[in-house]
């Protein structure tokens, strides 16, 4: 019986998902990531993803996969001895197929993990140059066995999802709005009845919305709402909210790198608005149906934000607050001169009262209490 067991197990293709981009990312993909038990049915495929550790804590508790191996991107940039480490764990396992999704791939990162596989499928997207050389792209598109088409229009990310996911064979796949499980949230008791949370924290300094704005923007909702704000950011952000805090006489709370994403989406999921830069809080509100605004800047504009998609949706889609300019879609390569610790003129030019006035409008629509 034990012999039988160990055989069957060995008569399942083992499929490797790759991802290693940011919190965002992943939230994003999950709309994609629930239908590839489709194509690789349980009791006949294993599936392992291998995923970045900023959001390996949420991947573990999503029951799309059989197994979750983290990846340290840093160490496997700059750590020879845990790079080979882990190539060596993906290469003895043995998989049938590696699948890597993203559609800006990463030489050093996705592309070299598929290379080292020994996988007899490797499938990947065609790709742009976003995070990756020409040369390398041309050295590492000959690592796949077989590379998705991708249209030269560009497309939001949902929509990117969806296009990889009809190439792979599902015909049928239409972009929506991701679902954060349930599995994936825990309980957290911040003891606030009504709140409105700020995100004042992003990747970048030329993406961050001026601090005094925000401030300026708790002071506004405080008075006409009576709500507690309850900041929140990641690790790293500490004295941003502190600053934030510091900065105002009215009530916020400032919960700055205190929660796992586990908890911070809890959190998320029981404010009558979100507010923040182009961060994963945005793509995580929308997954957990909580009215979000995104002060959005041009670098990236149409790729993560704003939201379309391609089917109808009762749930709450992100409003992206946006100074329009003719330089969009620069990838963040400014044109302009920008000051050290200084943001894009896109970003720096959002009023505080056209993001108090898009705020307004979306809590009347969703008819929150006080407004």
């Amino acid at each position: 019986m034990i012999f039988y067991s160990q055989r069957h197990e060995k008569l399942k293709k083992n499929i490797l998902l790759v991802r290693f981009d940011a919190i965002g990312d992943f939230i994003l993909w999950l709309d994609a990531a629930k239908r590839f038990r489709e194509l690789f049915p349980e009791g006949e495929n294993r599936i392992t993803l291998l995923g970045n550790q900023a959001w390996i804590s949420l991947a573990e508790k999503i029951p799309y996969f059989d197994e979750v191996w983290l990846l340290d991107r840093q160490k496997f940039l700059r750590n020879i001895p845990y790079r080979l480490k882990m190539m060596k764990k993906v290469r003895q396992t043995g998989f049938d197929t590696v699948i890597q999704p993203a559609f800006s791939r990463e030489f050093l990162f996705g592309d070299a993990i598929v290379r080292i596989s020994g996988a007899k499928e490797k499938i990947g997207s065609q790709g742009n140059y976003s995070n990756i050389n020409p040369w390398q792209k041309r050295i590492s598109d000959r690592w796949y066995t077989r590379l998705i088409p991708a249209t030269k229009e560009p497309l939001m990310e949902l929509e990117r999802n969806a296009e990889f996911m009809r190439g792979l064979g599902l015909a049928d796949f239409k972009a929506g709005i991701p679902d954060l499980p349930s599995s994936c949230v825990m309980s957290v008791d911040i003891n606030i009845k009504n709140y409105y949370i700020l995100f004042p924290g992003v990747s970048a300094e030329i993406k961050q919305w001026p601090l005094s704005h925000f401030k300026e923007l708790a002071v506004r909702i405080y008075r006409s709402t009576g709500w507690v704000g309850v900041v929140c950011g990641g690790p790293g952000e500490e004295l941003l909210g502190k600053r934030l805090v510091q900065s105002v006489d009215v009530p916020l709370q400032n919960w700055v790198g205190r929660t796992s994403l586990q908890e911070l989406a809890v959190i998320i999921r029981g404010a009558h608005v979100v507010i923040g830069n182009d961060t994963s809080a945005i793509h995580i509100s929308a997954a957990v149906s909580a009215p979000s605004v995104c002060i959005l800047g041009g670098g990236h504009f149409g790729r993560f934000m704003p939201y379309r998609l391609e089917m109808e949706t009762k749930k709450i889609l992100p409003v992206a607050v946006i100074h329009k300019m003719d330089c969009f879609g620069c990838n963040w390569h400014c044109i302009y001169p920008i000051q050290k610790g200084s943001a894009a003129p896109c970003i720096t030019e959002i009023s505080v009262n056209t993001v108090w006035d898009e705020t307004i409008k979306m809590l009347k629509r969703e008819r929150s209490p006080m407004i």
